[in-house]
């Protein structure tokens, strides 16, 4: 779902800070809360990278809090959204569940999480810190507010730059669209080696067709409707069949074999010199490339022209069946506002849509090069182009393989684009339907 575009991070403020190296983070007194006590259910999921720096969060809140205790319950993604769907539908939902933008529609329609305003307006959750903007942006179509984002994330444009500036291409820029990158990916083609491709084939990525939608005026979702026609479909899959037959991505066989893994990935091998992914995949490509002494990571914003940066997020919301609240506002409130545990945490989960930890954990000086990127990346996107938060309607998670499984179809000759593209819109539209009758 589009949201209307959103200026981040207020208005400079949290740039000019992390330029300037200050830090304003609130002061524990600030946000304090006495009383907490008792246990408080926990379920998220995670790396292990993650869960370590979850449960620093954890234990910090704790010593904070010496009557409260935390029980966590942490896992990977899919048994995550399997364990808290058997949960919620038996009302024993943990007392705290991660949610995320593509998942919290269901939770919320089936009043499994627990309306937030309330503990905001009575100050047991501050949000001050956080963008108005980024806060109602989670806001549910039934008015309620029931997430509260701990962590933003986006996808990129990744490319190769020492790879590529001695084709003569210009260096890519945020406000590009899919087909100024064929174009580019076509001149490029003729000054690379026959076994290197420009482009990584992205037919089959829903976020990536999202992007050229947007571009067109467009998005996945429009309310209980699709948000794109048919046409525009056809037209990506035609795009993407272009950029194949011209040698500008790998062969469909080929394509099929990548792995999904950043560090595996057909550009950290050198096969290709450009990807798309989530931003905090870059530094883990860049220590591949590095190993090989194969290149520079350079990021720019996904190829949707001028249009706001589309951003998915990681949130914290309280269950409805929840039996100690406070304690669970409390968490709650501590994780957006408690500025130790938030450099601590080092934006793992996304990066932390408070402005004061972003400033702390930029100023702090054992922050890694790549989170400073990170940080610095974003804020310069929303100050340039704003932020819209991306919520997915219920019924529709399960489109991202259907449509890597449709395009495949056309890549490989089975199906025309244009068949492939009415089929995939009126599955949307039917899942739409379903779960709205």
């Amino acid at each position: 779902m589009q949201l209307p575009a959103m200026k981040s991070l207020g208005a400079g403020v949290a740039v000019l800070a992390i330029v300037c190296g200050a830090s304003a983070g609130l002061g524990r007194s600030a946000w304090a809360q006495d009383g907490i006590s008792g246990e408080v259910s926990f379920a998220w999921w995670g790396s292990q990278r993650r869960n370590e720096a979850v449960m620093g969060v954890v234990t910090a809140y704790e010593a904070a809090y010496p009557e409260a205790k935390i029980l966590p319950q942490p896992t990977d993604f899919f048994n995550h959204w399997d364990r808290v769907t058997i949960q919620a539908a038996a009302g024993r939902l943990p007392c705290v569940p991660m949610m995320q933008t593509r998942y919290q529609t269901r939770y919320e329609n089936l009043g499994a999480l627990l309306a937030l305003d309330p503990l905001i307006e009575e100050g047991k959750i501050d949000v001050s810190a956080i963008p108005e903007d980024v806060v109602e942006g989670h806001r549910s179509a039934d008015g309620n507010l029931y997430v509260l984002p701990v962590g933003l994330w986006f996808e990129t444009f990744q490319y190769n730059w020492p790879k590529l500036e001695p084709t003569g291409v210009e260096e890519p820029a945020n406000d590009w669209t899919y087909e100024r990158y064929v174009e580019w990916a076509a001149q490029a083609r003729q000054k690379l080696d026959d076994d290197v491709y420009p482009l990584t084939q992205l037919g089959g990525e829903i976020l990536q067709f999202q992007q050229y939608a947007q571009s067109r005026g467009e998005d996945l979702f429009e309310g209980s409707e699709p948000g794109f026609s048919a046409e525009t479909l056809a037209d990506w899959f035609k795009l993407w069949d272009r950029a194949r037959e011209e040698g500008l991505t790998p062969s469909m066989p080929m394509s099929a074999e990548e792995s999904g893994q950043a560090v595996q990935s057909f550009m950290a091998q050198g096969i290709t010199l450009s990807r798309t992914d989530g931003d905090v995949t870059a530094s883990d490509l860049q220590a591949t490339l590095d190993a090989a002494e194969g290149g520079t990571v350079r990021q720019v914003k996904p190829p949707n022209g001028n249009n706001p940066l589309t951003s998915g997020s990681n949130s914290l919301a309280i269950s409805a069946n929840c039996d100690n609240v406070d304690a669970a506002a409390a968490f709650l409130n501590f994780w957006l506002n408690d500025e130790d545990a938030g450099v601590e945490m080092r934006s793992r989960a996304g990066l932390t849509p408070t402005a004061t930890l972003l400033e702390a954990q930029a100023a702090d000086p054992a922050s890694p090069s790549t989170l400073i990127d990170r940080i610095t990346m974003y804020t310069g996107f929303a100050e340039t182009y704003g932020v819209n938060i991306d919520v997915w309607p219920d019924n529709t998670q399960h489109m991202v393989q259907e449509f890597k499984k449709l395009y495949e179809q056309v890549g490989f000759e089975q199906m025309e684009p244009e068949e492939a593209a009415t089929s995939f819109f009126e599955e949307v539209r039917r899942s739409l339907e379903e779960v709205n009758n």
